[in-house]
């Protein structure tokens, strides 16, 4: 079930609240003040991925080809 972010003009606060995505545009119950005339806001996600020490490419202290594009343009920088 998704979950949506909702902005109460009552007591401007923003809230969250897990949704069938057919109910998303549905006012929802604001949960500081119980106004249902909240909005449905655009919200931003982020994505975190785990890594280990194992998992990591070895980085090396030389620099990559040189030049202003990484050597990729045959500019011979």
């Amino acid at each position: 079930m998704p979950l949506y972010e909702y902005y109460c003009p009552t007591c401007a606060t923003t809230f969250e609240a897990l949704r069938p995505a057919q109910q998303a545009d549905a006012p929802a119950a604001c949960p500081g003040c119980q106004d249902t005339a909240s909005q449905r806001i655009l919200s931003l996600f982020a994505r975190s991925v785990k890594t280990s020490a194992a998992t990591m490419p070895a980085m090396s202290a030389a620099p990559a080809a040189g030049g202003c594009c990484g050597g990729a343009c045959g500019c011979a920088h």
